[in-house]
């Protein structure tokens, strides 16, 4: 696939995963909240926040330059990568930490797909 073609699908996808994610863990917040030992309202914010970032992202997507977009959403995968494995750490039980870190591994190959089309994009420009 193309570095054109792959970024902007990496990006769609993204989007479209922050959104379902956000979504989930702003309505799951109260279980959520038991389960990491983290305030319920911290939670939920984390949440609307998520939904509010793929907005974001869709909006990077069809107004930057698709290089800066990338570079933009690849560096926030990675911070957001650390925090979500953090929060890992403050699990009560396995399952809820593997989930955790799973979730981390997912936005981990997104921030993956998106270095992989500028590497693409860069090839094509030399």
């Amino acid at each position: 696939m193309k570095g054109q073609r792959l970024g902007m699908l990496s990006l769609r996808l993204d989007a479209l995963y922050c959104l379902v994610l956000g979504v989930i863990v702003a309505a799951a917040s109260p279980l959520i909240s038991t389960a990491t030992s983290l305030p319920t309202w911290l939670v939920a914010a984390a949440g609307v926040a998520v939904v509010v970032w793929a907005g974001a992202v869709e909006w990077m997507r069809s107004r930057l330059h698709l290089r800066t977009a990338l570079r933009i959403v690849m560096t926030a995968n990675v911070a957001a990568t650390l925090a979500v494995a953090a929060v890992s750490f403050t699990a009560a039980a396995v399952f809820t930490v593997l989930v955790i870190l799973a979730i981390a591994v997912d936005v981990a190959a997104f921030a993956g797909s998106q270095a992989l089309a500028l590497g693409r994009l860069r090839t094509r420009a030399s």
